[in-house]
């Protein structure tokens, strides 16, 4: 058996483990899958969006977070607005670990969401706490003000772009 077979074989074998029901089965599958690397970050982010199980969903979202490859960060945006508000948690607390390479992806999701996504809006609040960069503060604040419960939602995406355009991100 090839060497990149063996590695999908136990890459598979580790994501069934990481579905268990014994919480420190989960626990021991996610440290293997830690321990391959950056190779494994498809595979999680896939299950991060696709699995009906809301354990494997957490598991993954964790496993991407101290693995710390930034092609998850997508995924983890997206997962904000997981049914379950365990998954968007730990979504939320990797993606600040990521500071501000995570903010294009989380300034482009506020802009195309509905404005009424409540799940998105505190997940990004959640994100953006503490963190500053100068030349962005002023636009920053306003986002923070803007993602708050009562604001106009359209304001928060107004404050989106207004940091993507002055980080001369597209």
């Amino acid at each position: 058996m090839s060497k990149q077979k063996l590695k999908r074989t136990d890459i598979k074998s580790l994501l069934d483990l990481l579905a268990d029901k014994d919480g420190v089965i989960r626990k021991k599958a996610r440290k293997a899958l830690v321990a391959m690397g950056k190779i494994v970050v498809p595979s999680l982010t896939r299950v991060l969006r696709n699995s009906k199980l809301d354990h494997l969903r957490w598991e993954a979202a964790k496993t991407l977070g101290a693995i710390g490859d930034v092609r998850a960060i997508s995924s983890l945006v997206k997962a904000l607005e997981d049914r379950d508000i365990d998954v968007a948690w730990v979504a939320a607390e990797v993606l600040r670990k990521f500071k501000k390479e995570a903010w294009p992806a989380l300034f482009r999701e506020l802009i195309k969401s509905k404005p009424d996504s409540i799940s998105l809006r505190q997940g990004v609040h959640h994100v953006l706490l503490n963190q500053k960069e100068d030349g962005l503060n002023d636009l920053l604040e306003t986002l923070m003000k803007s993602l708050k419960f009562g604001t106009s939602p359209e304001s928060a995406s107004v404050a989106a772009y207004a940091i993507l355009q002055r980080m001369k991100v597209n």
